[in-house]
């Protein structure tokens, strides 16, 4: 048997990214205050920070056969990520190049072709098969089907629902995470308690939306609606911040944390992830996430 606790099936990329001032206008040179070159993608950000946070974790999605996908192999190999179901794919690795931008507190961002997800290999199957939860991005969700996997059916299902799920079925996942603005097109006529919660009624399920820097709020049938605050932080950038908090909280989650806990906590980890240009460096692990909620306390 495995002893891989969560696999994160989804995006897998190499980002180039730059902090400067302002935006530079057409031929314009501009000088960064930093440039760093990281791992992101939805997915790999959860899994580098469920690995850190203390949960056995692997990633299955693909890569290319480029020095990009061996620099994804070796951060993973660095984070201790099982990547034993990674396939290859014939195109580049996928990666964006980002301009952060600190005048306006925003980012500009050039994106290369995607890659063409190729099927899950054997040994990735068997990861999932074997893992006590499956989590998704919005690539990730679109592969279920076409692999015969299903909630109630394999591992746990949680979901990073940040885009174009207005009409999607909640129940079909078991930890359903989208933004506050996802809420607002799910049910334009509900507050967002209201919205959330009905989410968590009608499928049976743990339903959370992201606020931001204006915290979380969840609802399950065992906690009611709850509510935890953001953490202000020095903020280089939010680069990837919503994908650590994905990670944080399916972590707290497994960990035992109430939903309460779990919010706050996992509100922490993604506000101390802004610390860095980029969406992994600045990742805590727990020793350091518990000292920063001790400190204010």
């Amino acid at each position: 048997m495995s002893n891989i606790q969560v696999v994160c099936l989804g995006v897998i990329t190499i980002d180039t990214i730059a902090l400067v001032d302002n935006y530079p206008g057409e031929d314009e040179r501009v000088l960064a205050h930093q440039i760093a070159r990281a791992g992101g993608g939805p997915a790999a950000v959860a899994a580098v920070t469920l690995s850190r946070l203390g949960v056995s974790t692997a990633i299955a999605g693909t890569i290319g056969d480029d020095e990009d996908g061996a620099e994804v192999l070796r951060i993973f190999a660095r984070e201790g990520v099982d990547t034993s179901g990674i396939s290859i794919g014939d195109s580049a690795t996928s990666g964006s190049v980002i301009v952060a931008s600190k005048a306006h507190s925003a980012r500009a961002i050039s994106t290369r072709q995607p890659m063409q997800q190729v099927n899950l290999s054997a040994q990735a199957k068997k990861l999932i098969s074997q893992a006590e939860w499956l989590h998704v991005d919005h690539v990730g969700i679109n592969r279920l089907k076409s692999e015969k996997i299903a909630r109630g059916n394999g591992p746990k299902i949680s979901f990073d629902a940040g885009y174009n799920v207005a009409d999607f079925d909640a129940s079909e996942v078991d930890l359903f995470v989208p933004t506050d603005r996802q809420m607002a097109l799910r049910y334009p006529d509900l507050q967002l308690g209201a919205a959330v919660e009905r989410d968590s009624v009608n499928a049976k399920n743990i339903t959370v939306a992201t606020q931001g820097s204006a915290g979380s709020t969840g609802y399950s049938s065992e906690s009611g609606l709850v509510h935890a605050d953001g953490f202000a932080v020095d903020v280089v950038s939010t680069l990837g911040a919503g994908d650590v908090f994905h990670g944080a909280l399916l972590a707290q989650v497994i960990q035992g944390h109430t939903l309460e806990a779990s919010l706050m906590r996992a509100n922490a980890v993604a506000a101390l992830s802004c610390r860095g240009l980029d969406g992994q460096s600045k990742i805590p692990n727990t020793a350091e996430l518990d000292k920063f909620l001790k400190e204010r306390s």
